[in-house]
């Protein structure tokens, strides 16, 4: 018996099937298949106009303390009415058989220390007092002032500029019974008021009226 020959139109036929086979058996294959997990995460990054800053730009302009040593010290504090009875006791000062109330903070050292600038400002009037010494007043804006009183030193004129700082004298001693050699007595006013000094270091000048 001679050998069959395929018919001429069987031959496309297979290689169609075969083709169309393999794609339905890829598919189904990719759909049983459950897709691999990189493990990476994509994120859409903020755009730059997007990004707010979280510093605040408006610098706080705060009072620093009237001296710059570790060694000063509080020695007798400011008189306030609303203190409890105790702390008002503490807060007197003694001349001449009388007591009286503290208008400032007394501060004490054991050594001589240097007096600045609590914040800017002008040399108001440099004088001296019969019972307090040598003192120094400056006239900050929005209406406050500071004094500084008990000075054995001063070097700064009338009407001249000062910076937060700046050396202003030199403490020295008062009249005031109980205290140390080395003293400086400071006030602090607002629209002609006393103040708690206390209070005052909490000013911020960026934002005060």
């Amino acid at each position: 018996m001679g050998k069959r020959r395929l018919r001429k139109y069987v031959i496309p036929s297979l290689i169609g099937t075969i083709g169309l086979s393999t794609c339905v058996g890829a598919t189904m294959y990719l759909k049983s298949t459950k897709p691999v997990d990189s493990g990476y995460r994509y994120t859409i990054s903020p755009k730059k106009e997007e990004i707010k800053p979280v510093i605040n730009e408006v610098e706080e302009r705060k009072p620093i303390k009237p001296f710059l040593e570790d060694t000063v010290g509080k020695n007798i504090d400011y008189y306030s009415n609303k203190d409890d009875q105790e702390t008002q006791k503490n807060s007197l000062v003694y001349y001449d058989k009388t007591y009286a109330q503290n208008t400032g903070i007394l501060y004490s050292a054991d050594e001589m220390f240097d007096v600045v600038s609590v914040f800017d400002g002008i040399i108001k009037k440099v004088s001296e007092d019969n019972i307090l010494g040598k003192y120094v007043e400056i006239e900050h804006e929005n209406g406050y002032k500071t004094t500084y009183y008990s000075l054995s030193e001063t070097s700064v004129t009338e009407g001249s500029q000062v910076q937060k700082g700046d050396v202003i004298g030199i403490s020295g001693t008062n009249k005031l019974d109980g205290i140390k050699q080395n003293n400086l007595l400071f006030e602090t006013y607002h629209d002609g008021y006393l103040m708690d000094p206390e209070e005052f270091y909490n000013v911020d000048f960026s934002s005060s009226n």
